[in-house]
């Protein structure tokens, strides 16, 4: 994740909260990192526009507009902190099981075609927008499947052990689950390798 990113999603963040819930920010943000964050900083019309549809905002659409173009000229001691921003060493030390389930999955994409991969992964995300979980634990999820190699921010085990279900339902639907199970396995012998990991991937199993 470039610095960049990070300040720009930050400054969403900061200029949507005073029109947003929590949760309604969340999916905000999940909006902007799916369809906007690749755009030049200050693309905001368009993303604004989408808003005010999605969360019936019309009436709001200039000052949210402001807001979010005084946010991107802020400080960085000014700016909100990043939702979902988390270092790889907290990750593993903090969050064992998330640290786990990164490494497995990382090592069962390793394992598959890169084509089969990017699908599995994109099934996977339609998967979380068809769930009814909590926002926070989607954007989480949905960020770092479309962006594989950045660290994964901590979650609770039982939605860990969610996703990784849904990955084997939905391997187990594109190779069978003979040649699922066989990568699986594979992934999971080679995960286990990894130092200080091993009691952490017999919970997640």
């Amino acid at each position: 994740m470039t610095q960049e990113l990070q300040r720009r999603r930050r400054a969403i963040v900061t200029g949507l909260t005073p029109y947003m819930n929590e949760a309604v920010l969340m999916e905000a943000i999940s909006h902007w990192q799916q369809h906007y964050s690749e755009r030049p900083r200050y693309s905001l019309q368009g993303y604004v526009s989408d808003l005010c549809k999605l969360f019936d905002l019309g009436e709001r659409r200039h000052h949210i507009h402001m807001s979010l173009v005084q946010a991107m000229s802020m400080s960085e001691q000014e700016l909100a902190s990043d939702p979902i921003a988390v270092s790889s060493g907290e990750s593993q030390q903090n969050h064992p099981y998330t640290a786990a389930f990164q490494m497995l999955l990382e090592l069962l994409w390793e394992e598959l075609p890169a084509s089969v991969a990017s699908q599995l992964r994109l099934d996977m995300i339609g998967m979380l927008r068809g769930r009814s979980i909590t926002p926070e634990i989607r954007l989480t999820v949905e960020h770092w499947l479309q962006s594989p190699g950045r660290t994964l921010g901590g979650l609770p085990l039982e939605a860990l052990r969610q996703q990784l279900n849904n990955a084997y339902v939905l391997m187990c639907e594109r190779l069978g689950p003979v040649e699922a199970d066989t990568h699986l396995k594979s992934a999971y012998t080679r995960a286990r390798s990894q130092r200080g990991l091993e009691a952490s991937l017999k919970k997640l199993m």
